[in-house]
């Protein structure tokens, strides 16, 4: 099996939604999936999109996973900067919280491609 690799990309799925969260330090958001590549809006201030290339048991096929991993409705952009916090994930798939906590807590499972 070759393994799950992920980039940061900036194409947001229409019909997403909210999947679970994860808690990590800003720091550790930084290190594993680079700076925040999408602008900021009325309710988010720092967000990633990531770009998961999952491949089957066999090796002969793969899944893209769309991911979102954002701040929520906080009152200042430094808020989610401090310390640990609880990143909400959203997604289409199930697998999304699952792929966001590997990369962040077992990241010799995956590859980061845009590194």
């Amino acid at each position: 099996m070759t393994g799950i690799t992920y980039q940061l990309d900036d194409f947001s799925p229409v019909g997403t939604s909210l999947r679970g969260h994860v808690t990590a330090s800003y720091g550790t958001m930084i290190e594993v999936f680079g700076e925040p590549n999408m602008p900021f809006s009325d309710k988010i201030w720092n967000e990633w999109a990531v770009r998961f290339n999952v491949p089957d048991e066999d090796d002969l096929d793969s899944e893209e996973v769309y991911v979102t991993i954002y701040d929520w409705k906080e009152t200042h952009p430094n808020q989610s900067k401090s310390g640990a916090y609880r990143w909400h994930i959203g997604s289409k798939s199930r697998e999304a919280v699952w792929l966001v906590a590997d990369a962040l807590n077992s990241p010799e499972t995956m590859t980061r491609t845009d590194a």
